[in-house]
């Protein structure tokens, strides 16, 4: 227990630093993505339907649903976990700042959804209830986890370019590992049996 207790306090330490201003820079960037989207979606309703198509094939091929065709809330979580660790192992990659691609494309992908329910007359209140509750979730999960691969980046840049201002790889990667396992870990398990069990209720509620 004291161990536990011991983590999290890292834990909070770390968040408490520059990891926040990241994070704040990170969800920022989804909600432009998310405005941007929309707008795209809503000049060119042609686009929103190739690129959900697109994506609806990806859902299909990532093992997402089961036999019956209903979501299987492991297939979320293995799907999740490999999109944001995928995000985090991009920020060794210095200068390019890759992970910051996760959160715009999801950003992106939430606005067109969000114009394609506009302009076919569909009440938003079933769109909201598509992406809610669990998104309340997944969302701040994906961001936290993109700031985790920004973070990474920018000190593999201050490694490259022997900043005074770079931080040892080993202490940088220990408090990233417990971002991962005590936020995002937890908030993926949650929003995975959300969207598997609760948003086709409340969506239900709308039709």
């Amino acid at each position: 227990m004291n161990a536990l207790k011991e983590q999290l306090s890292l834990l909070g330490q770390f968040l408490r630093t520059d990891f926040r201003k990241v994070f704040i820079g990170c969800l920022l960037a989804m909600a432009l993505a998310i405005v941007l989207g929309f707008v795209v979606g809503s000049l060119s309703p042609e686009t929103v339907n190739t690129v959900l198509e697109q994506f609806m094939a990806m859902v299909e091929d990532a093992g997402i649903m089961d036999s019956d065709g209903n979501i299987s809330p492991f297939g979320l979580l293995t799907n999740n976990w490999s999109a944001m660790l995928l995000a985090v192992v991009y920020g060794f990659v210095p200068f390019l700042f890759l992970p910051a691609i996760s959160i715009v494309s999801n950003g992106l992908l939430i606005g067109l959804l969000a114009a394609w329910y506009h302009g076919n007359g569909i009440s938003m209140g079933l769109y909201l209830a598509g992406i809610l509750p669990h998104g309340i979730f997944e969302l701040p999960a994906l961001v936290i986890a993109a700031a985790c691969g920004v973070c990474l980046c920018r000190n593999m840049s201050r490694i490259v370019t022997s900043s005074p201002r770079r931080v040892p790889m080993v202490e940088l990667l220990s408090n990233l590992l417990r971002v991962l396992l005590f936020l995002v870990m937890p908030m993926t398990v949650v929003a995975a049996f959300l969207e598997a069990y609760v948003t086709p209720i409340v969506m239900a509620l709308f039709l």
